[in-house]
């Protein structure tokens, strides 16, 4: 018999234990190489013109470089790397350091004021411009970054701050600022962000790909 109640959110997350950002490793999401992700950017942004794609582009570079074992054979792509993260930094405004893990067709979309402190971003997250994920005060641990699942959309000047997780198919509208969890499917605005309305299309469709996905596994020709 199944229970009625629905599992928590977010589940624990032991964020020093889990804290990605040392820069020791590549974070690029895995299963394609460098050049196949910047393809994928490109088409995401439409252009490779689009600042967005250019801030992007610095950070798969950042982590691409530290899957070269050799220090002395990374050097040369970390003096690149950093060139390359200071120009996109001071012509788009856009901060995205390759210490933060960001996933596949990350999208943002105009240039200017971001500062993307992020632990994590997820897959498919959408990001317009002003907006701010970072710590929530001076003096708290480095690890006490804000958590973006997937499909996530954050609005125009938003603020998402401190160790929070936004729930994967949520919606964060412009100047909101955001310092507590989100669960998934939410409309979040105000100051401070609190959540008006749940996403049903969003989580109708969600269930919907769910379990096609499942069905396609189980199928014959999945075997």
């Amino acid at each position: 018999m199944e229970s009625d109640q629905s599992p928590a959110f977010p589940p624990p997350v032991d964020r020093e234990r889990e804290y990605p950002m040392t820069g020791l490793r590549n974070q690029n999401p895995p299963g394609r190489g460098f050049w196949s992700l910047i393809r994928e950017d490109r088409v995401t942004h439409e252009s490779i013109l689009t600042q967005g794609f250019w801030a992007v582009f610095a950070n798969r570079l950042g982590n691409w470089r530290m899957g070269i074992g050799n220090p002395m054979l990374r050097l040369p792509f970390t003096w690149l790397y950093r060139c390359v993260y200071r120009w996109t930094h001071w012509t788009t405004r856009i901060e995205l350091p390759y210490i933060v893990k960001i996933g596949r067709r990350v999208r943002i979309w105009h240039h200017g004021g971001c500062v993307l402190g992020a632990c994590s971003i997820g897959d498919d997250v959408q990001i317009r411009h002003n907006v701010t994920i970072g710590l929530s005060n001076h003096g708290v641990p480095v690890h006490n970054l804000p958590i973006i699942q997937e499909r996530v959309i954050l609005g125009a000047g938003c603020a998402v701050l401190g160790a929070i997780t936004i729930g994967h198919d949520s919606v964060v509208g412009a100047n909101s600022v955001v310092s507590s969890d989100i669960p998934p499917f939410s409309l979040v605005v105000g100051i401070p962000g609190r959540v008006i309305k749940t996403l049903e299309g969003a989580r109708e469709t969600h269930v919907t790909v769910e379990k096609n996905a499942e069905k396609d596994a189980g199928s014959p020709a999945a075997s």
